[in-house]
């Protein structure tokens, strides 16, 4: 079996006449001409039964490889998917550590809370995240409670559904 031009063709050599299968169909490729026929064989070719059965699984055996390219072509998209949040989630780890980050979370944990909060209702919902998830949890909540409740609510949403914990932003084990 063979690819060529996107389709597949087999040969079927049976004594002296050729045949090649292209799209379901058989053609003459050697001896009595360049008839095409539907299904079966001359009576030199065998029996109309087995070429119908070997037409039957070349074409289950294309519609299985059609199917096996859409499930990999879902993987892919999938994949790349996952790639994209993976490096969304990469940058957003890596102004979570970097120390100038490190040092304004510091900054607002020694704020007051309704003072940080106020600050953190007209920052980037970004920014916010990136602070609020480097915080302590407890000053974090102390702030979070006087925070406008539509951004609090993205914040948190955000947040859960982020891996980055407390921990592992400080870099601590």
């Amino acid at each position: 079996m063979t690819r060529q031009g996107g389709t597949f063709r087999t040969a079927v050599f049976t004594g002296m006449v050729g045949f090649a299968l292209v799209s379901g169909t058989l053609a003459t490729a050697f001896g009595e001409g360049s008839s095409v026929m539907q299904g079966s064989s001359p009576g030199a070719a065998g029996t109309p039964g087995s070429d119908q059965a070997k037409l039957d699984r070349i074409r289950t055996e294309e519609k299985k490889l059609l199917e096996m390219r859409q499930d990999l072509l879902r993987q892919i998209d999938q994949n790349q998917k996952l790639e994209r949040q993976i490096s969304k989630d990469r940058v957003f780890s890596d102004k979570l550590r970097s120390k100038e980050m490190q040092q304004l979370i510091q900054i607002y944990e020694k704020m007051a809370p309704r003072t940080a909060a106020a600050q953190i209702n007209m920052m980037t919902e970004d920014l916010a995240l990136v602070l609020i998830s480097g915080m302590n949890p407890r000053k974090a909540s102390r702030i979070m409670r006087y925070v406008d409740p539509k951004i609090a609510v993205r914040i948190s949403s955000d947040l859960a559904s982020r891996p980055v914990r407390t921990k592992d932003a400080k870099g601590s084990p």
